[in-house]
């Protein structure tokens, strides 16, 4: 599918990488988690988000988990994109460039951000990578972590040297603004935006397209249900199931605090859905992270159980 403003859109499933105990790919591991999601028909479906890792695998794993992607969620007709991320700009192009031939549907990048760049050097970056890949649809990965988050004009810039750009995904950061977000998407009419979970339904009154997601590999269908009401106006309902989700994920966080567990990105994603049963895999981090103990991930599997049963699929 030609990603566009208007066909990028709705619920991307951030897949998770599952390490065996030598924290190596699991590939079967992985191929069955990729065909649940198929089978779950979010809008599409990528790796190398945080979520995903991205900064712990080298050069031939990320082809190859790239490959799988491809070869298990094409056929399914379901978009995807692959996260080209690096500290610097020909590094990036190598891998906009697999992610292109390996076919699909399009890639987030990451600003360079091991050294602050200059507002003249953020364009030209996004200009090279752009023009590397003119036809391969690009999202923004907007995220403080690269010692910059990007708003309306500053984005402006950057249209008119990437006229491939075709998304932004607004991150959780500590300066997300959701005035200036509004700002930055009617400045901006382009492009899609994607707003994270907690923010989500807020962000689509004012034209939010999306979620890059996390939380469908908790629970698919009520997140898919979710957006859906909320596309359809049905903003009751969707408020209803919003605040379950909130009430579920304040429930593991305050777990997280009394176990002393990790709460970075992989770490609670990937714990989250090996809590739920929905994805195959077990909880550990490739290090120096670490993962969610089988001792604290038996004991929130059971309270959840109990407190929110619709939540555990096993």
């Amino acid at each position: 599918m030609k990603l566009t403003k208007q066909t990028l859109k709705g619920i991307w499933a951030g897949v998770t990488l599952p390490w065996d105990e030598d924290y190596q790919l699991d590939e079967p591991a992985f191929r069955e988690n990729l065909r649940r999601l198929v089978q779950a028909r979010p809008h599409g479906i990528y790796v190398f988000g945080s979520t995903c890792e991205f900064y712990a695998v080298d050069e031939d794993e990320f082809r190859r988990i790239v490959d799988i992607l491809v070869e298990e969620v094409g056929p399914s007709g379901i978009p995807t994109q692959a996260g080209c991320n690096e500290l610097a700009t020909h590094k990036t192009i190598r891998k906009l460039k697999y992610v292109q031939q390996a076919g699909a549907d399009g890639a987030q990048v990451t600003l360079p951000g091991w050294m602050k760049l200059t507002e003249e050097e953020i364009v030209r970056f996004w200009r090279d990578i752009s023009e590397a890949v003119p036809d391969l649809p690009l999202v923004s990965y907007n995220i403080s972590r690269t010692q910059w988050y990007l708003y309306g004009q500053q984005y402006r810039q950057i249209i008119e040297v990437a006229p491939n750009l075709v998304g932004i995904k607004w991150s959780g950061s500590p300066e997300l603004d959701l005035d200036r977000i509004e700002e930055t998407v009617a400045m901006t009419p382009e492009l899609a935006h994607f707003l994270g979970e907690g923010n989500l339904l807020k962000g689509m009154r004012f034209g939010i397209q999306g979620c890059y997601s996390a939380w469908v590999l908790v629970h698919p269908e009520l997140m898919m249900r979710m957006f859906n009401l909320a596309e359809q106006g049905q903003w009751e309902e969707a408020e209803a199931i919003h605040k379950r989700w909130m009430e579920v994920m304040g429930f593991i966080n305050e777990m997280c605090e009394e176990f002393d567990l990790g709460g970075m990105d992989p770490v609670a994603d990937k714990g989250c859905a090996v809590l739920s049963g929905f994805i195959m895999s077990h909880q550990r981090i490739r290090p120096p992270y670490i993962g969610w103990s089988d001792e604290a991930m038996a004991v929130m599997k059971a309270r959840v159980r109990e407190k929110f049963p619709e939540f555990i699929f096993d």
